[in-house]
């Protein structure tokens, strides 16, 4: 999708009632009309356009429960650092905007984690959902923050800043992460507070709310929150689906490549075999059997050789 179909199509969604506006530079706002509940999204123009129909990550759950949404959309990786976008909120509060609304959700995922935290302090009493948050890049707050080198020099400072300072007048926040990737849980455990709920998602992947979305429980997710009946246990109950979701597998199943752990890589591979009868699962599952067998150790369970099948490619050099 292009940059004008895209922006016909999010003003086609704006309709009679809501309206698509642009925010200084690099910045647009989209509110859809609603009931009761308002979702504020956060999300990068960049990876709607990748999605079909080109439509904010809120699309989903608004349309089921009926809910307004405000879209908050960056050309770039800006961060949602640009004073028309910090004077764009201002002015919602003292408009009243929010108090329209019986209940208001910000949400996102990574850089979208990090404004829907920030912006959260428009809203006083809401409910946050983050997906692998980050809490700023200023250096002197997260020196160990070696990625995203390109935005250091953005002012995370002084206004909507350290998103994790900006929770603190929200009625409840939920806080997706990976705790088995440093960096993502570091960020993770600065949003500190007895209103804040932590939902570990091992081995979700670099992109965890599309992988949400793929499995088919992020509107679920996200109306829990807002009903306050999303804890550790129902999380758990709704990740449990990733264990069919293919490029979730294919995800872990690279993991186990760059860690010497054959019984491990056996257990996960043997396990995608029977999910999806791929060649990949098939060679790593022989490749972990051959070497607990020369090492002398058993194979999980009762995981056999398997013998390639009609239609499995032979690799190329570098495969």
């Amino acid at each position: 999708m292009t940059r004008a179909e895209h922006r016909v199509a999010l003003t086609a969604a704006a309709g009679e009632v809501g309206y698509l506006r642009q925010v200084g530079d690099d910045h647009l706002a989209l509110h859809r009309d609603g009931g009761d509940t308002l979702v504020v999204s956060f999300e990068m123009l960049d990876d709607m356009r990748d999605r079909p129909g080109g439509l904010p990550i809120s699309t989903g759950v608004a349309r089921k429960k009926g809910w307004a949404t405000l879209d908050i959309m960056a050309e770039g990786r800006t961060w949602f650092r640009e004073d028309d976008l910090f004077d764009y909120f201002d002015g919602l509060t003292d408009d009243g905007f929010f108090d329209d609304y019986d209940s208001v959700v910000f949400m996102g995922g990574g850089m979208g984690a990090y404004g829907a935290a920030a912006f959260s302090v428009a809203a006083p009493g809401s409910t946050v959902f983050l997906v692998q948050p980050y809490a700023t890049l200023a250096r002197d707050i997260a020196p160990w923050e070696r990625r995203f080198r390109s935005s250091w020099v953005l002012p995370f400072g002084p206004r909507y800043s350290n998103a994790a300072r900006m929770i603190d007048g929200a009625r409840r926040v939920f806080v997706v992460t990976d705790p088995t990737e440093d960096a993502d849980a570091m960020h993770a455990s600065l949003f500190q507070g007895d209103h804040v709920t932590r939902l570990p998602a091992p081995h979700a992947g670099g992109d965890i709310l599309a992988r949400l979305d793929g499995i088919g429980i992020l509107d679920r997710l996200v109306a829990a929150a807002e009903a306050d009946t999303l804890t550790p246990l129902r999380f758990a109950q709704l990740w449990r689906a990733r264990r069919d979701h293919a490029p979730w597998l294919t995800g872990l199943l690279r993991k186990t490549d760059r860690i010497d752990r054959p019984w491990l890589q056996a257990l996960v591979a043997g396990h995608i075999l029977r999910k999806t009868n791929g060649p990949a699962a098939r060679r790593r599952l022989n490749a972990a059997l051959s070497k607990l067998a020369a090492e002398g150790r058993k194979a999980p369970g009762n995981l056999e050789p398997s013998a390639p099948q009609r239609g499995d490619r032979t690799l190329l050099a570098g495969e």
